[in-house]
């Protein structure tokens, strides 16, 4: 199969990419740098419309990765990439055939746990930017879908080269800004990259012979719920890093969050209300449904996601000291 993949210089969008590849599939990327996969790269903007159509020609598929992910991005430029680029990805697809559309939980988000919960609408209208405008993005893929589309939400992907929630545990942790709201007890749902890529795949085959699961929202994780505090101690120690949390109230923590994320003067504040509410409640899903809707299921658990982020950091070191 001939396959576009917006956003494929990403953790996940380039290990979409080379899976494909790997498979078989005609693999073309469209996004603004270089994916490194050893695919095709078209390099462009999700906003140029254009640019994306010229990209589409002679596909037979697009899996839409890209987006702006960001703690507090300028609503203009969240709803332009997010919105405006997916509405830009819907008329690209209707001459390719299929569409893979990749959302996040977060868009069902509504300031309580979620405890085995199955995909639930996109109704989120909060001030979390990036949740907004997926809501509003995912809305628009129902709306306007023309072609066979699988919409999946992957929950809190990660894996080696992750910078945004390996990345930025490290990162507060050198700061010296990591705490957890109520020890971490919240039981958190997260998806291992290569599991994350394998069921977008999956995904992608499932167009193509499960018409009746089109157009459904599918919630994608690991199956394998561990408290946020082993989360992130599990990530400390495969980085080889000694550095401690601390841990505050969740009222505390939500209470910080509020004030940073509204005074910090650019787009990557430390915390927000939105991530300290995430942080403080459980988030785990029901994964029956979306493992027989895809014919698919993890094969990384989260103790053998650690093992390979350790194996990892040990040849990034090792690659530093030569």
């Amino acid at each position: 199969m001939r396959v576009l993949v917006t956003g494929a210089s990403s953790l996940l969008g380039s290990t979409v990419a080379r899976q494909l590849a790997e498979r078989g599939d005609t693999v073309t990327c469209f996004q603004r740098r270089p994916s490194n996969t050893g695919c095709v790269d078209v390099l462009g903007d999700i906003r140029d419309a254009q640019g994306l159509r010229r990209a589409a020609q002679g596909n037979e598929a697009i899996i839409h990765l890209a987006a702006l992910v960001a703690p507090r991005p300028a609503w203009s430029d969240a709803y332009a990439i997010n919105v405006g680029g997916t509405a830009h990805v819907l008329d690209a697809s209707v001459e390719c055939g299929r569409l893979v559309y990749i959302s996040t939980p977060s868009v069902a988000f509504e300031n309580v746990a979620s405890v085995g919960d199955e995909a639930e609408e996109a109704r989120y209208t909060g001030r979390d930017a990036y949740a907004r405008s997926k809501a509003l993005a995912e809305t628009l893929v129902l709306e306007r879908m023309s072609v066979p589309t699988m919409i999946l939400r992957p929950h809190l992907v990660w894996g080696p080269g992750d910078t945004q929630l390996v990345g930025r545990i490290l990162e507060r942790a050198e700061q010296g800004r990591l705490v957890l709201p109520d020890h971490g007890r919240a039981l958190l749902d997260t998806t291992y990259v290569d599991d994350a890529a394998s069921a977008i795949v999956a995904g992608l085959d499932r167009t193509g012979d499960a018409p009746e699961i089109c157009g459904r929202p599918f919630v994608v994780t690991g199956n394998d719920p561990r408290p946020l505090a082993e989360l992130v101690q599990g990530i400390l120690t495969a980085a080889g890093r000694t550095q401690a949390f601390r841990s505050l109230p969740a009222p505390l923590v939500s209470f910080i969050g509020r004030g940073v994320g509204r005074l910090w003067p650019n787009d990557e504040p430390p915390l927000t209300l939105f991530a300290a509410r995430q942080l403080s409640l459980s988030h785990w899903f029901d994964q029956r449904e979306t493992h027989a809707a895809l014919r698919w299921k993890p094969q990384v658990n989260v103790d053998e996601g650690f093992e390979r982020l350790r194996s990892w950091f040990e040849r990034q070191d090792k690659k530093t000291l030569r």
